[in-house]
């Protein structure tokens, strides 16, 4: 074995094992999850998203939504969309490319029925000590790609 050989070897293994531990790390922080559940329930007279868990992830990590509708009437439609990153100082940024696809739709949420799940992945690429969060729409309706009456909960992308 030749030196170059040993010093690519140990420098891959020390690059996977820091990415390891970042992961391992983030994930038992309690950051944001990949896989949350969205219930869906009347609310003042209207069928609406109650607040999920927030949504997590690294690049090209997978995220999943699980949407139930508890006692909403009519079958409901989900769209999942418009990430706006937090600002220092307060507020929200421009809409940004964060999950793919954007927006991500759900098909039809009976009132009952096994859940339904809406898969996206984490395309915003971040390097850095912290998590980036971004706030976004579940926004519900009963007719499909809804644009109105939405929920605004937090996805954190993770660092790489």
């Amino acid at each position: 074995m030749n030196r170059t050989t040993v010093v690519v070897g140990v420098v891959a293994i020390v690059v996977l094992g820091t990415f390891a531990t970042r992961r391992t790390t983030r994930i038992l922080a309690g950051g944001g999850k990949a896989d949350i559940d969205v219930l869906l329930s009347m609310q003042n007279g209207v069928c609406a998203a109650q607040n999920p868990e927030a949504l997590g992830g690294a690049w090209f990590h997978k995220v999943k939504w699980h949407v139930t509708n508890r006692d909403c009437d009519a079958p409901q439609y989900v769209a999942f969309q418009v990430y706006r990153p937090h600002l220092e100082g307060g507020g929200l940024g421009s809409p940004a490319q964060v999950i793919d696809p954007d927006p991500a739709y759900s098909g039809s949420v009976a009132r009952g029925a096994p859940a339904v799940t809406v898969d996206g992945r984490v395309a915003k690429f971040h390097v850095g000590v912290n998590d980036v969060a971004y706030k976004y729409q579940i926004c519900v309706g009963p007719t499909p790609n809804p644009t109105t009456n939405c929920l605004d909960p937090d996805v954190d992308v993770w660092p790489f």
